[in-house]
C-alpha cells in the first residue's frame, strides 16, 4: 500500500498517478494501432480527449448517486459546509460511470466531427481493460475498493489509512489485484482478435463492428459480478439485494449479446 510518492515537496497521489499512466498507455496504443486499423491517428486522440472529460465527469455523477443516500440520511452533512459536501459526494469514482462517460464522449466527438463510432469502438475497446488495470493498481496503492476479511494465503493485510480507518483491522483478500490481473487478461486476448483480424484483408476478417465490444462487456459483467462478492468496503451503493455494480453488470449482459451475435454488421474497420 502506497497512498502517494513524495518527491521533495512534491506529493503524488498514487491513484491520480496510475490513473494517469493507464490512460495515457491506452492512448499511445490507440495511435499505434489507428495506422493498422486505416483510423486517422487526430481522431484517435481528439475521441479519447472527448472521452477522458466524459469519463471523469461520468464516474464522479455516478460515485454521488451512490452516496446520495447516506447524504439524504446525515443531513447534517450540509450543516458543515459546501466544501464536506464535495468531499463526502464527490470524492471518489465509479468504474461503470466512466465507462459510459467515456463512450458517450467519443460519441460526442464522433457525431460532431463525423467520425465512424464503431471504427473508434472498436479501437479502443481492447484498451478500456488495460487501462482499468492501472486504475485497480491505485484502488490497492489507495486502500479503496478493498476487500473482505480473509486468512488464506493470499490476503493482505493493510496499515493504517485515515481515510478507510477500518482497513487495517483484519487481513483482506487482495479483490483490486485481482481485479487488475482478470482486466489485463480480458486486453491481450482482445488485442489478439483485433490484430489477427486487422492483418487479413477485409473480406477475410471474421470479426464483424461492434463485437470485441459485446465480448468486453459480457467478461467484465460476469468479473464484475462475482467480485463484488468479495467487496469490503461500504460505499458502494446498492438497489435491492444488489450492490450498483452487479445491478448494472446484469443489465449490460443483453446489451453484450446484441453486439455479440449481431452478424450482418459489416468486419471490423471495413472502407
Amino acid at each position: 500500500m502506497l497512498p502517494v510518492i513524495k518527491l521533495g515537496d512534491l506529493t503524488i497521489p498514487m491513484y491520480g498517478l496510475m490513473f494517469a499512466v493507464g490512460f495515457v498507455i491506452a492512448v499511445v496504443l490507440a495511435v499505434f494501432l489507428a495506422k493498422k486499423a486505416g483510423v486517422s491517428r487526430n481522431d484517435a486522440i481528439y475521441a479519447a480527449v472527448y472521452g477522458a472529460v466524459g469519463l471523469y465527469i461520468g464516474a464522479k455523477l455516478l460515485y454521488f448517486f451512490t452516496r446520495l443516500p447516506y447524504i439524504i440520511e446525515h443531513s447534517e452533512i450540509l450543516d458543515h459546509g459546501f466544501g464536506e459536501f464535495l468531499s463526502v459526494g464527490f470524492g471518489g469514482m465509479v468504474f461503470y460511470g466512466g465507462l459510459f462517460g467515456f463512450g458517450f464522449g467519443v460519441w460526442v466527438y464522433c457525431r460532431r466531427f463525423k467520425t465512424n463510432l464503431l471504427d473508434i469502438a472498436d479501437l479502443y475497446t481492447p484498451l478500456v481493460p488495460l487501462a482499468h488495470g492501472f486504475w485497480r493498481i491505485g484502488c490497492f496503492c489507495a486502500g479503496c475498493c478493498y476487500g473482505i476479511e480473509s486468512h488464506g494465503f493470499l490476503s493482505v493485510h493493510f496499515p493504517y489509512n485515515e481515510d478507510f480507518p477500518e482497513l487495517c483491522e483484519v487481513p483482506r483478500v487482495p479483490v483490486q489485484l485481482i481485479e487488475t490481473g482478470l482486466n489485463f487478461i480480458c486486453f491481450g486476448v482482445l488485442l489478439l482478435l483485433l490484430i489477427k483480424n486487422i492483418r487479413l484483408a477485409e473480406s477475410e476478417r471474421r470479426l464483424k463492428q461492434g463485437q470485441l465490444l459485446g465480448i468486453y462487456l459480457a467478461y467484465y459483467s460476469f468479473v464484475r459480478i462475482i467480485l463484488e462478492f468479495f467487496r469490503g468496503d461500504k460505499e458502494r451503493g446498492s438497489i435491492g439485494f444488489l450492490s450498483t455494480s452487479q445491478f448494472i453488470g446484469i443489465l449490460l449482459i443483453p446489451a453484450a449479446v446484441f453486439f455479440i451475435l449481431a452478424k450482418k454488421r459489416r468486419p471490423v474497420f471495413w472502407k
